[in-house]
């Protein structure tokens, strides 16, 4: 096996004391990503809490129009779009870790330029930045947890990881409103930019690791290369091309693509949920604003982790094969669709609305973890960090980014948020159809689980560099040893 110096990786030294249990780096990752979705929460309680008259909030502040203030919670797709790639491409190249901390590093200082923004055009530039932060985190931290989590606890490790995201959200609306009120609406973002900070100097004092199917990080130089930063980066010029190239071969995985038009479907309908959810609940049931925000992202927090843990133990229960995780998809679109229209439909109060609702966000959510699962399953794990982008950016795409835009369109053509709300929730029969079409074909492609990815001497340096990294972890640990 190389050595240290021949490979470039640093020797075993002080850093080695700074090794994490497995369950410890899932931790560590749980606190980064319900920043990252806090963060889109503050900015979308923005909108909500700001007005011209009386000034408050950003919109107050920088006299905004309606949509320019449309534009800021969905500004952050431009950064992911470009950057999400890229990252996942030079996965290759450097080390994982490196890459998040650099990734939410960038993000701490986007997220902190939000708050010191001095009007639309740079508040919007900030917004974008965040995207491309974000993107280091989107492709490299599930692909992490898989190869860390015991092999019977995939999914409950990867549910508790995809738990933050619905609390995230949810937690970013609550604590941008509290924060806001008395502090003013830079305050969260700055707060955030500063709690994020002692997770990335533990990040860069990790010891370097690469992800399984991947290359070694820093390979020996042909004779004449150049070495360095320079020699690097001309090796990743043609990376565009390469990703592309990787693109299509990720389209010839039919599993894959099924699941990500899915997902699109349900993202679509989640993100109408949370932009236009608590005012269809404010004018359905005419109650305060405020009064429909708490009752929003309350039972969404809860039927958040609830649903998004459940799901992740009951797939482990059944058993975690694709069939199976694509099989409880399209049940929990299905039944969690059908309480949701009931509710929007048959409920003639707020305090009658919240049971049915609940139950149907808790089905809804209950997918996360099985779906990101089968991301991860479906295709080379030479692939998955670019299949975890490629998905992000898909599911914003055709999903959360226009739905909103196309909720509203009906609701000013209806003028019935009932009627409007179970139309918008009718399309999850479409997700649910294309997960049993899914579950029903992935019997004739591989589960990529099984692949034997490292040959010979790579196979060692790779599994000496996560014993480097997860010290002294329990192999049949699940998440709640940390």
């Amino acid at each position: 096996m190389p050595t240290g110096s021949e490979t470039g990786e640093p020797a075993a030294g002080p850093r080695a004391s700074w090794s994490l249990s497995p369950g410890r780096l899932l931790a560590l990752f749980c606190c980064m990503e319900l920043l990252v979705y806090i963060d889109r929460g503050v900015m979308s309680s923005n909108g909500v809490l700001g007005s011209l008259s009386p000034q408050r909030g950003v919109q107050g502040d920088f006299h905004l129009t309606l949509p320019q203030l449309g534009l800021l919670p969905g500004a952050f797709m431009l950064g992911l779009l470009i950057a999400s790639p890229l990252f996942a491409k030079a996965s290759e190249h450097f080390s994982g870790l490196r890459l998040i901390a650099c990734g939410l590093g960038i993000w701490a200082l986007a997220a902190a330029g939000c708050g010191l923004s001095i009007g639309f055009y740079s508040l919007l530039l900030c917004r974008m930045v965040v995207g491309v932060g974000e993107a280091s985190f989107v492709a490299l931290a599930a692909p992490f947890i898989d190869d860390s989590a015991p092999q019977a606890s995939k999914t409950r490790w990867l549910a508790t990881f995809y738990v933050c995201i619905p609390s995230g959200y949810a937690l970013g609306y609550l604590i941008g409103g509290s924060i806001a009120v008395p502090l003013g609406w830079r305050a969260p973002f700055l707060l955030e930019a500063c709690i994020m900070l002692p997770f990335l100097i533990l990040l860069v004092l990790l010891p370097p690791i690469k992800l399984a199917g991947r290359p070694a990080i820093r390979l020996k130089m042909k004779s004449g290369q150049q070495t360095g930063c320079l020699g690097r980066l001309e090796s990743l010029m043609p990376v565009v091309f390469q990703v592309l190239r990787e693109v299509g071969v990720l389209l010839q995985h039919p599993v894959y693509v099924i699941l990500v038009l899915a997902y699109s479907i349900y993202t679509a309908v989640i993100g109408a949920y949370a932009f236009l959810g608590p005012k269809a609940g404010t004018e359905t049931f005419k109650v305060p604003g405020s009064t429909s925000d708490y009752v929003f992202g309350g039972v969404t927090v809860l039927t958040g982790a609830a649903g998004t843990l459940a799901g992740g133990f009951v797939l482990d229960y059944l058993g975690s094969t694709i069939a199976n995780a694509m099989v409880l998809c399209g049940i929990c679109c299905i039944v969690g669709g059908g309480f949701v229209i009931a509710a929007f439909a048959l409920t003639p109060t707020l305090a009658t609305f919240v049971a049915p609702f609940a139950l149907g966000e808790l089905g809804l959510f209950a997918l996360q973890a099985p779906v990101n699962a089968v991301s991860l399953w479906s295709v080379p794990k030479a692939l998955r960090p670019l299949a975890m982008s490629l998905s992000v950016v898909v599911i914003h795409l055709l999903g959360d980014v226009p739905s909103p835009a196309l909720l509203g369109w009906l609701q000013d053509r209806l003028l019935n948020w009932r009627l409007s709300m179970s139309i918008a929730t009718a399309t999850l029969a479409g997700a649910g159809a294309l997960f049993f079409v899914g579950a029903w074909v992935s019997g004739k492609y591989p589960d990529y689980r099984k692949e034997d990815d490292a040959e010979g001497g790579d196979a060692e340096e790779s599994t000496g560099q996560h014993a480097a990294l997860l010290s002294n972890g329990n192999e049949e640990a699940g998440p709640e040893h940390l």
